[in-house]
């Protein structure tokens, strides 16, 4: 572990840790946000509060009645915060099933017990956290979901931790993945791959421009909604390259047996074993990211290019029995990859596959970005601007909110609630600061932007002699009834 000597009292040297260093970065960020997100909040509700005054004004509204209104909004503000300052537990959730299973925890679909949500929740043990060195990978998938705010992503509703574990609650899709659609129907017409390939390089894009690399893509992450549209999830926690034992991994192996390991379609099976595995499937992951002399967010184009060929040929590209096999044929892919001409295939789909699954310098969206994909052939007529208004090739059928049909099933192994141990003092772990989070306290000026809206639209007399009610001037379902 990388260490650094910091100077102490009287000339003496303490020994700062790697760990400590980014406990503390850690904590520094944690602080800079939070504050910087007050002056923002602070700086904008001033903004408002000052529209809305000289609405009032306009409106010729008496004091009485702008006191009214005022205190409307400062009474709903002070509900609202008391509902930030309550902290999340899993006890304020009910399981209804489990939908997944990994090597650092489970996913369930749980329902929440004051709104009566559906919801997914994965739970992440700490301790393995720390243990397999994800504590950065976790803080990533919390940070990218938090700061979300588009279609293309899973929506984060709240994070929170106890002792042992760390929670993301999110929304639940019914439809299951991508590889769930894979598993069933073996291979795609182009038509549909069309349709979902284009989805998910648009919910790509969406992350690129967070400034974010996915580094996970696979089928397994690309969730299916309950209108058949796609959804990226998982982000940063089973960042594949740092979990590999590359020593065990990717070692040498001869030519020969890179060849020998080759598997017609007929061999092929497809698992989720291995996406439950601490070491995972490489079979997504681009060659750079292997040789560890530096990549950027083009890798997430050659899983692009990984999946499509999977879609419409029936196999990952790289498939092989052992892992480390599979990492090699990535390494050595001008050898081994491989488009088989009795999959009969158009031109189109070859020449995209070949210009994503290629040298990182030559990969479509290297030089111009996303558009170069956007405009190859194979993507003529999709109107990426409204391709989610369309009709989905497959829409699940969803029997209630809560259908988990798509997903595999799960036995219980653990109690979902935790013993309650009581304690004098609870001391706040530095590992994990700063990761809580509610989606409802991002909406810090609802009440303020509702008023604004209400006064907006309302016909108010210009003048009046008593200061009656100001609720009767608004609607029923008005912020201040």
């Amino acid at each position: 572990m990388e260490q650094k000597l910091a100077p102490g009292k009287r000339g003496s040297e303490r020994v700062i840790s790697a760990s400590a260093r980014e406990r503390a970065e850690a904590a520094k960020a944690y602080i800079q946000n939070k504050y910087s997100r007050l002056k923002k909040e602070q700086s904008e509700n001033k903004v408002v509060w000052d529209e809305l005054n000289s609405k009032m004004g306009k409106l010729n509204l008496s004091e009485p009645e702008k006191q009214v209104i005022k205190q409307e909004i400062l009474h709903k503000n002070a509900q609202q915060m008391r509902m930030r300052r309550k902290q999340m537990t899993v006890f304020d959730f009910e399981s209804i099933a489990i939908i997944g299973k990994g090597a650092f925890g489970e996913v369930r679909v749980v329902r929440n017990k004051d709104t009566g949500e559906i919801l997914a929740m994965k739970k992440m043990s700490k301790r393995e956290m720390i243990c397999k060195n994800q504590v950065m990978h976790v803080r990533s998938e919390r940070n990218v979901l938090s700061l979300a705010d588009n279609v293309w992503i899973v929506e984060l509703k709240y994070s929170f931790q106890d002792e042992k574990n760390l929670y993301l609650v999110m929304e639940f899709l019914p439809g299951g993945d991508l590889m769930n659609i894979l598993m069933k129907r073996d291979v795609l017409p182009e038509v549909e791959a069309r349709f979902y390939i284009a989805e998910t390089i648009l919910a790509v894009e969406s992350v690129h421009k967070m400034n974010y690399i996915h580094r996970d893509l696979k089928p397994d992450n690309v969730l299916i909604d309950r209108f058949g549209h796609v959804k990226l999830s998982d982000f940063g926690l089973c960042k594949h390259a740092n979990v590999i034992d590359e020593s065990q991994i990717v070692k040498k192996i001869s030519t020969d047996e890179i060849s020998r390991a080759s598997s017609p379609k007929g061999e092929y099976k497809r698992s989720r074993v291995l996406a439950y595995s601490t070491v995972g499937t490489p079979d997504y992951i681009a060659p750079e990211v292997f040789n560890k002399q530096g990549y950027n967010e083009t890798v997430d184009w050659w899983s692009i290019g990984v999946i499509f060929y999977e879609m419409v040929i029936g196999y990952p590209p790289f498939f092989a029995d052992e892992p480390s096999i599979t990492c090699q044929k990535i390494l050595h892919w001008k050898k081994t990859l491989n488009i088989p001409r009795e999959a009969g295939i158009s031109r189109e789909a070859v020449d995209l596959i070949r210009r994503l699954v290629c040298d990182p310098n030559e990969r479509l969206g290297s030089k111009y970005g996303v558009q170069e994909i956007k405009m190859h052939p194979f993507f003529r007529g999709i109107d990426w601007e409204r391709i989610r208004e369309t009709k989905a090739p497959w829409v699940p059928k969803i029997s209630s909110e809560d259908d988990t049909s798509y997903f595999d099933k799960f036995e219980e192994k653990e109690p979902f609630y935790p013993v309650e141990v009581r304690r004098k003092r609870s001391r706040r772990d530095s590992d994990f600061i700063g990761y809580t989070f509610k989606k409802d306290e991002e909406n810090h000026r609802l009440n303020l932007v509702k008023a604004l809206h209400e006064l907006d639209n309302k016909k108010v007399p210009v003048a009046r002699k008593s200061s009656a009610p100001v609720k009767l001037l608004l609607s029923s379902d008005s912020i201040f009834v």
